[in-house]
């Protein structure tokens, strides 16, 4: 791997930093190796269903819901909170564009080094104790031969909370091509191993990775007082065209019966014309 740079985000917004991971991969050259935290979120892939994905239900007396964001790479959906750490490798890379090896392998000696024992499954996830610890995806921009690589750290997060905010409270009969994401029982890397709070522990991580990687500079990056980054927060990140609207056509059969059939995430054939134009949100709420 060649040399990099490793930027720590000062946000812990996931449509921020979100956006900066877009941001990086367009308008850099470098590689670089980012880290960031995000307050509570669930994460849906590119190509994933979140009506399928995720609980949409109210979660308190004021009606609010699970944040939810769709990200730049493909997989399953993850839960982030100030216990997850979250990982991203940024690179030039001309051949091999899906190595998931490559970028978790160091990830995986920095864990053992601080003591806890893990594995790389087949489907490139950090396991330890038979519990995943660290889910993968990639992403890649073939016109300008970048590559995305990121992964999560459970390290002191919210089991409870993410169990639950991961699936629906009720399955809809939905029928779509959309990825469909693989669950495994999970764990806090923290009960296994105590390092302090999540950013002592993402700092040993960080000076663990400096002996298996060639880092030229470690720095803190602002993604909030970015003026591009902010762009496609607003445009892209935050709307709902991209979180719920780039979701794959799909059909959902009523308690009735009948057949909608979805794009964009939007009523496009119905039995019942009102229907037609509406969001699907509106429907299943």
């Amino acid at each position: 791997m060649q040399p990099l740079s490793i930027y720590l985000s000062n946000s812990t917004n996931v449509f921020y930093n979100l956006a900066l991971e877009e941001h990086l991969v367009t308008a850099s050259h470098e590689d670089i190796l980012l880290f960031y935290i995000n307050t509570d979120a669930v994460v849906i892939g590119k190509h994933q269903n979140p009506w399928k994905e995720v609980d949409l239900s109210p979660i308190n007396d004021n009606l609010d819901t699970h944040t939810v964001a769709r990200r730049l790479s493909g997989g399953g959906t993850v839960f982030h909170d100030l216990g997850n750490i979250n990982f991203s490798f940024i690179r030039n890379k001309d051949t091999d564009f899906v190595n998931f090896r490559e970028h978790i392998e160091p990830i995986s000696a920095a864990l053992l080094a601080l003591g806890i024992p893990n594995s790389i499954s087949p489907r490139n996830d950090i396991f330890v104790n038979e519990h995943k610890v660290s889910g993968n995806a990639e992403h890649v921009n073939s016109k300008a031969k970048r590559i995305l690589h990121h992964g999560t750290l459970l390290y002191d997060s919210n089991i409870i909370k993410l169990n639950g905010s991961i699936k629906p409270k009720k399955a809809l009969p939905i029928k779509t091509h959309a990825v469909d994401s693989v669950r495994s029982p999970v764990m806090n890397m923290r009960d296994l191993t105590d390092l302090g709070d999540t950013p002592a522990f993402l700092e040993q991580v960080v000076s663990e990775l400096k002996k298996h990687l060639e880092v030229t500079s470690t720095e803190s990056i602002h993604p909030e007082s970015n003026l591009t980054v902010q762009a496609l927060v607003t445009e892209k990140y935050t709307s709902w065209d991209w979180n719920f609207g780039h979701t794959p056509q799909f059909t959902f059969t009523s308690a009735n019966g009948s057949v909608l059939k979805v794009r964009k995430g939007k009523v496009i054939e119905a039995e019942n014309n009102h229907l037609i134009g509406l969001p699907f949100s509106e429907i299943v709420t």
